[in-house]
């Protein structure tokens, strides 16, 4: 089968993909050259793109789009439905996704809790023993989406002896084993989060979920709190962000993912010491690349061999 790949950064991991595709044509398609290239492709594994029916028509023989990771919310399902190409992605959990995203926000929870910005001026100036930093022993946490991610960043706080309470839209028999400190539905998440120092943010991007971390989100939060947001920038309106960044309240923020990806060097947010950014790379791991990869070659085998895809979204529920 003839494979597309989409965006142009693919070509950097041709040498992990190809293996795992032996026996299929692979290409890699630039976004600006996608129409142009995509009218023999059978199939198209895209990373952060726009396919909808316009794109769609120009593609004959597709017969499945394949996301590169987890989100799909750049591709229209319906579209796709009506067209009769199916839609797929990669589940986070046990691919190393997840596991991946939950380590990048416990970085950021450690380099603003042990205020890593401060330590290095200490090493400038020749300093020993400041800053003080805040331990996140004793330290109560709130994670917000108890997704694949939302459940790994709770293990891994747990390990470091924190209390954690968990917020979620709805309540799963298996949150039980998560040992959390309490469970509040996404409608009390003003309530889950009184006395919380660390607030990690894991969820998806939907219309109930957009900017929810807006004035009340932050004025419930503690203060002198951080908050670190490993799941979608609209999750937190950037103006109510500032706002509680410039009047103190919010003691700091970690970031793994911006409003305008790539984020502009020159954007003033990145320049203030309260702020963390790191570029979208929560899922970028030896481990994650390896998973998503033989994920996506298991699904184009099975296409080709007629058997039903796994993790297909573009069904009617």
């Amino acid at each position: 089968m003839k494979i597309l790949f989409s965006p142009k950064t693919f070509e950097k991991l041709r040498d992990v993909i190809g293996p795992l595709l032996a026996g299929h044509e692979m290409e890699v398609a630039d976004e600006a050259d996608l129409e142009d290239r995509l009218g023999e492709a059978e199939v198209l594994v895209c990373g952060p793109l726009d396919v909808g029916e316009a794109l769609l028509k120009g593609a004959p023989r597709l017969r499945l789009v394949h996301q590169w990771g987890v989100g799909v919310d750049r591709i229209d399902l319906e579209a796709c439905r009506k067209m009769g190409v199916a839609v797929c992605n990669v589940p986070s959990g046990g691919t190393g996704n997840a596991e991946g995203v939950a380590e990048i926000a416990l970085m950021h929870l450690l380099l603003h809790s042990r205020k890593y910005a401060r330590c290095q001026e200490s090493i400038r100036k020749r300093r020993l023993f400041s800053p003080q930093g805040v331990s996140l022993w004793k330290k109560r946490a709130c994670v917000v989406g108890l997704g694949n991610v939302g459940r790994n960043v709770v293990s891994r706080l747990k390990g470091m002896d924190m209390e954690v309470r968990g917020v979620n839209r709805t309540e799963r028999e298996s949150f039980g084993s998560l040992g959390l400190d309490g469970f509040y539905r996404l409608d009390s998440v003003e309530e889950a989060l009184s006395g919380c120092r660390f607030v990690v943010l894991s969820l998806e991007l939907n219309e109930e979920t957009r900017e929810i971390a807006s004035g009340a989100f932050f004025k419930a939060m503690e203060p002198g709190s951080f908050l670190v947001n490993v799941g979608r920038a609209e999750l937190v309106s950037r103006r109510a962000l500032e706002g509680s960044l410039e009047s103190g309240h919010l003691a700091g923020a970690g970031l793994d993912v911006f409003w305008d990806e790539p984020a502009d060097p020159d954007d003033p947010l990145l320049a203030n010491p309260k702020v963390t950014l790191t570029p979208h790379v929560g899922g970028v791991t030896d481990e994650a690349l390896m998973g998503v990869a033989q994920t996506v070659a298991d699904n184009i085998s099975r296409l080709e061999r007629g058997l039903d895809l796994l993790n297909r979204l573009d069904r009617e529920r």
